[in-house]
């Protein structure tokens, strides 16, 4: 403040008023897995195309769960790439076509790591052209059988190490391992093998690099190989650890899993168990995964997941029965199911401990609200008038969420929405401390509806 007027006049001073920040966006994708391009750091995307231009087109097919979370609307993607150096790329290798010099042959190498790429099918078919040049295509089918075709590679071209190297540059699959001999192939089909996904210490150390993201609140790690139980419950393991260290730091995060492909009911809820949790879904069939995470991210963050339309998947091939939607809610597991004039949804959005996960979603807003209004008074003055101003602000933070209908009053209407009381005791005054408690009801979503009809005469 300006020193006393000594000239008759007057002095004003202002006073700016404490002002909460909006709170970032929720329905922030943290998403771990293998892409083609590795920048060594988290890379934020909230479309199809950016995605492709910073991480490669094969990313596309290495972490499919990003394109299902965008195609269901999810607000950003983070994704935090596995290192370059983990898992291993599948290959394969083409014998050469005969015992000249230029018949060498020539590997291939997924343009990704990890498993994705185990099982696709290389094809080379010899043609003779008009000008009776030889040329041969090269088919690339996945499982799915979906194919990519290189046509008319040409056989009599001088360097032909160079131009094949060149003409399969266009592969968004594959392309040529220049370690190994290069020339032109036989007459064959191969099939790519020995892709590995990385350990649990290599998916650990990628969702360390997601702690410094302050707004993501949801995270899923793209496990690719689903052959060892303990593997995959340790890697979902630590994305709860993940979850629950950075609730302790005000910044709440739900993690997303899936059961392995073609596991049974039993064998999923079993899974589930060993994963029990309010910070973690657990989801199946395996595939679909990314879509529920979308489906989440892209409701408000107080809406239910709960019979919600879940888009990208086409035909689920692996439908399940009701018997075992039964038998999965009752272990805690969401099912995605395709249901007669609703098309595919989630059956139930719960967590692993059977908890809406809608009920943590708003508990995990009050808090990062409470941190945000909370730090705006750092500093200040511990007297009557700055408590009672931090109890103002947060009324009105917790009013404007009772007014968007996250959290509501008992259903008798006795007990309100939410209750706030700050003080500081004496002993606390002497360190410094402001007490808060504060109480709030999130809203929850009708579930089952049970009715009575009496049939009159």
């Amino acid at each position: 403040m300006a020193g006393a007027l000594v000239i008759p006049g007057v002095q004003v001073a202002v006073v700016k008023q404490v002002l909460p920040q909006q709170l970032s966006p929720s329905g922030v994708l943290g998403l771990i897995g293998f892409t083609e391009i590795n920048p060594g750091k988290t890379v934020r995307v909230s479309n199809f195309g950016r995605l492709i231009e910073l991480l490669g087109r094969s990313t596309a097919l290495s972490l499919p769960e990003a394109r299902q979370a965008l195609d269901n609307g999810i607000s950003e993607l983070v994704i935090s790439p596995l290192g370059s150096a983990t898992g291993a790329r599948a290959s394969l290798t083409f014998p050469k076509k005969d015992a000249t010099p230029q018949a060498a042959g020539f590997s291939l190498l997924a343009r990704a790591p990890g498993p994705w790429a185990n099982g696709i099918s290389a094809s080379v078919k010899y043609r003779q052209n008009l000008d009776n040049s030889t040329s041969f295509d090269l088919t690339l089918a996945r499982q799915d059988g979906t194919t990519e075709v290189l046509r008319n590679l040409n056989t009599d071209k001088q360097d032909s190490a160079q131009y094949i190297v060149k003409a399969l540059a266009d592969s968004s699959i594959a392309r040529v391992d220049t370690d190994k001999p290069i020339g032109w192939p036989q007459e064959s089909t191969q099939v790519f093998v020995e892709g590995k996904d990385a350990t649990p210490t290599d998916y650990a150390a990628a969702l360390a690099r997601l702690k410094d993201e302050s707004d993501v609140d949801m995270v899923l790690a793209a496990v690719q190989d689903f052959s060892n139980p303990a593997t995959v419950a340790r890697i979902y393991g630590d994305v709860i650890s993940h979850c629950n260290n950075l609730s302790d730091e005000c910044k709440g995060r739900i993690g997303f899993g899936q059961v392995p492909a073609g596991s049974t009911t039993a064998a999923s809820v079993q899974l589930a168990s060993n994963l029990v949790s309010d910070r973690f879904v657990l989801v199946a069939p395996n595939g679909v995964v990314g879509a529920v995470a979308g489906v989440v991210g892209n409701l408000s963050y107080f809406d239910s997941p709960t019979f919600k339309r879940v888009s990208g998947l086409g035909v689920l091939d692996n439908a399940i029965t009701v018997e075992d939607q039964r038998a999965l809610l009752t272990g805690r597991v969401v099912p995605i199911v395709t249901e007669r004039a609703k098309g595919t949804v989630v059956l139930r959005g719960l967590t692993t401990d059977g908890d809406q996960i809608n009920v943590r979603r708003v508990a995990d807003h009050a808090v990062r609200g409470m941190k945000m209004i909370g730090d705006l008074f750092i500093g200040l003055l511990n007297n009557a008038d700055g408590r009672n101003a931090l109890k103002q602000k947060l009324t009105e933070f917790l009013v404007q969420m009772q007014k968007e209908g996250a959290i509501v009053p008992s259903t008798d209407g006795t007990d309100p929405a939410f209750k706030v009381e700050v003080y500081s005791s004496q002993a606390d005054f002497a360190l410094g401390i402001v007490r808060v408690n504060m109480a709030i009801r999130p809203v929850r979503a009708i579930d089952y509806i049970y009715a009575t009809i009496t049939v009159q005469v």
